[in-house]
């Protein structure tokens, strides 16, 4: 399990990035994201747990769950 935040997420191409912990960024594809349906870029800022997958194309990030926002 990994921790980080979703930095940002094209809703009408279904992909995003998490920033994290180590402020590198990690893709994602919608249909890693856990609850709620298909997310919106409401999810920005989000702090989420995921488990990270390597890739041929570097890694991904599964199985992703909302743990809330931080910050103002």
């Amino acid at each position: 399990m990994a921790l980080g935040r979703v930095k940002c997420f094209y809703s009408q191409q279904g992909y995003g990035f998490i920033e994290q912990s180590d402020g590198r960024p990690v893709y994602f594809h919608y249909t890693a994201w856990t609850e709620g349906g298909i997310p919106d870029r409401s999810i920005e800022g989000v702090d989420v747990d995921y488990d990270l997958l390597e890739t041929s194309r570097g890694p991904e990030a599964t199985n992703i769950r909302p743990l809330g926002r931080s910050g103002p």
